[in-house]
């Protein structure tokens, strides 16, 4: 793996960052829970793929919100 500047704001890389392990432990609590209710294997699974696919597209759009909340001028001063 080959090391990249960051080029996004860096609010939204720490949040993106975030986001990314919160939406891996949603998904597995959500295949946990399926299981505890005895749904097949196959469903739990899907729920948790389903579970993290939402919140990875909740943290992405709060991210992108949260760096146009901060306005272009500030963002762009910071990033140099």
């Amino acid at each position: 793996m080959t090391d990249r500047p960051i080029t996004a704001h860096p609010l939204a890389a720490a949040w993106l960052a975030f986001g990314r392990r919160i939406a891996a432990a949603g998904g597995a609590l959500a295949a946990l829970i399926s299981l505890f209710f005895d749904t097949p294997v196959w469903v739990a699974s899907l729920r948790g793929a389903l579970a993290w696919l939402a919140l990875r597209v909740l943290v992405r759009l709060l991210a992108h919100l949260q760096v146009a909340s901060i306005g272009p001028d500030e963002g762009a001063a910071r990033s140099k």
